[in-house]
């Protein structure tokens, strides 16, 4: 039996520690006491974005000059009115556009490329691999990536004889993100997929400022610490931000009294919209983020935040898919965008049959083509995981909203992790079987990619993953409206190479690989020797055609009702109204 003044010292000794210091604090605080002028500011995402501290570095530098470098994996459109307002100087990212409906350029950040804001390049991945090679301490990060492609040309980057190459470590100056939920003390629980994960936080020279949706009791903390992901000694500052991602979402999965939100899609749009005129701009600025976030809030109104707490129920696509269906006709011919979109599946599906378990599409037409060649297999009795980079692993998309990251495909995932996870393991890994599935801006006759820029006239948008997947899956289709302004003989900017490029679909027929050149070997049109010289005509080189050409089998009934049925609206294979 111990004795009780040695029970009482020993419950004494072994007792959990009290609580450090509080680090919460307001948003306009948090912003003054650790952003300086000159910083290099990563606005990090995981599923979430750190929105709310966003606005808050406009309102306190807006109309002044802070010369800021941003690193952002993907800078969107929420991205967009730091850069309209004059707050960088550079941005350091894989990806300078817009998201929705449809990904594009976008006019705010190609105005600041014009005027002479820099815009450095970078792979979704390698961005990330060098962010986490400087939380490690390390000076270098060795990746597969970015060989062959302009990127490659970078300052700092070397090339090494073994197919590889270095990419310098990035430690910004100050990191910041939005989470479900964090203590005063500061640390911080997130719920995946993680995207770029936490490595800017922990690569920060100073650290990070936290938003969080509720801030909890540490006993809260103990209670999920496998989800968390920042310590408190990483952090400056906790803010409690309720909806501080808006418009992003939040998926607050297994955090128990945290409410989530998806993604608020038309709020994205109207400041696509707004960024095409810098008036309209300005006043979008004084209209959302000049009152301050309390106001920001109540103008979203109960019924918006209702609304986008409804878009997570995973049965809820029900309603869209009925009202858009009473405008789409399931039984009309297919377009020729519908037409290169299921062409483009079955190019995936034989694909999959040379071996492949998982792919990775990108966004638009890319998607659809990859969830048709998965619906297919799945017939044929192939398991193949579809998987998204931001870290979706075997998801299985939802009729109705054809989103990559739509948050009602979450609960299908089988696997939920971050950017090294799918770009660097489950798509691109030394024993990885992935295949890619790819839109472009513009590709030439040997499968070479661009979607970044066109030097001295254009900024596009970026490779966001795409360099990833065309230098690291086993090989990627290409699915891209055909036109001479996109089919180049030679592109002006590689974003990825096109050496595992096996095929392209286009809206006028079917190109595959022999002996490094894209021939044309299918066509859409019911005279095949008026659609050999229709392909000929609208393209950039002089193309090479198959000694026998084939009339591509039409999109059957099946394909086209579940094409439709994924996008009804039309946001990537166009309206089709009934």
């Amino acid at each position: 039996m111990i004795d009780p003044e040695l029970r009482d010292w020993i419950e004494r000794r072994f007792a959990l520690p009290p609580s450090g210091a509080s680090k919460a604090t307001t948003l306009d605080r948090a912003i003054a006491g650790h952003v300086r002028p000159g910083d290099t500011v990563h606005l990090g995402i995981t599923h979430s974005r750190g929105s709310a501290a966003f606005w808050e570095l406009l309102r306190r530098f807006r109309g002044t000059d802070p010369g800021f470098t941003f690193v952002a994996a993907a800078a969107s459109s929420p991205f967009a009115p730091l850069i309209h307002a004059g707050l960088a100087r550079k941005v350091i990212t894989a990806w300078a556009g817009d998201s929705y409906w449809t990904p594009g350029p976008n006019p705010a950040y190609q105005r600041a490329w014009s005027r002479g804001v820099a815009f450095e390049h970078w792979s979704l991945l390698t961005l990330v691999e060098r962010l986490a090679a400087a939380a490690r301490g390390d000076a270098w990060a060795v990746t597969g990536s970015l060989i062959g492609s302009t990127m490659a040309e970078n300052d700092g980057v070397r090339v090494l004889d073994d197919g590889t190459a270095m990419v310098p470590a990035l430690a910004p100056d100050v990191s910041i993100f939005h989470a479900p939920a964090a203590s005063a003390e500061g640390d911080v629980l997130f719920s995946p997929p993680l995207m770029e994960g936490l490595w800017g936080a922990l690569a920060a020279r100073r650290g990070a400022i936290v938003t969080a949706e509720r801030i909890v009791e540490p006993e809260f903390i103990r209670a999920h610490a496998h989800m968390t992901k920042l310590p408190a000694a990483r952090v400056l500052a906790v803010v409690e931000a309720p909806l501080g991602a808006h418009p992003g979402g939040l998926v607050p999965a297994g955090i128990e009294g945290v409410g989530g939100y998806a993604e608020d899609y038309e709020f994205w749009v109207d400041i696509r919209e707004a960024s095409r005129d810098p008036a309209a701009m300005d006043a979008w600025i004084e209209q959302w983020v000049t009152p301050g976030p309390a106001a920001y809030v109540d103008r979203l109104g109960d019924e918006r935040i209702e609304r986008l707490r409804a878009r997570l129920d995973p049965a809820g696509y029900w309603g869209p898919v009925g009202a858009a269906l009473d405008e789409t006709s399931l039984s009309e011919p297919p377009t020729a965008i519908e037409t290169a979109i299921v062409a483009g599946a079955r190019l995936i599906g034989e694909s999959i049959d040379r071996g492949g378990e998982a792919i990775l599409a990108g966004a638009g037409m890319a998607s659809l083509a990859a969830w048709l060649a998965a619906f297919a297999a799945r017939d044929r009795g192939v398991r193949v995981d579809l998987v998204a980079e931001m870290g979706l692993v075997g998801y299985w998309p939802r009729p109705g909203e054809p989103i990559l990251f739509n948050p009602r495909n979450f609960p299908t995932c089988t696997m939920l992790t971050d950017i090294a996870g799918t770009l660097g393991g489950v798509i691109g890994g030394g024993r990885a079987r992935g295949v890619g599935a790819l839109g472009a801006a513009q590709v030439d006759k040997h499968g070479n990619v661009n979607s970044t820029e066109i030097p001295g006239e254009r900024l596009l948008m970026g490779s966001g993953g795409a360099n990833d997947v065309l230098s690291r899956a086993r090989e990627t289709v290409l699915i891209v409206p055909q036109s001479q302004s996109r089919f180049l003989d030679r592109v002006p900017y590689v974003t990825g190479p096109g050496d595992r490029v096996s095929a392209l679909a286009s809206t006028l027929g079917v190109f595959r690989k022999v002996d490094g050149e894209l021939v044309l070997t299918e066509v859409f049109a019911d005279d095949v020797a008026a659609g050999v010289r229709a392909g000929r005509a609208r393209c950039g080189w002089d193309v090479k055609v198959a000694p026998e050409v084939a009339r591509a089998t039409p999109p059957s009934p099946d394909e086209l009702t579940t094409l439709r049925l994924m996008d009804p609206a039309g946001y990537f294979r166009g309206k089709q109204r009934s």
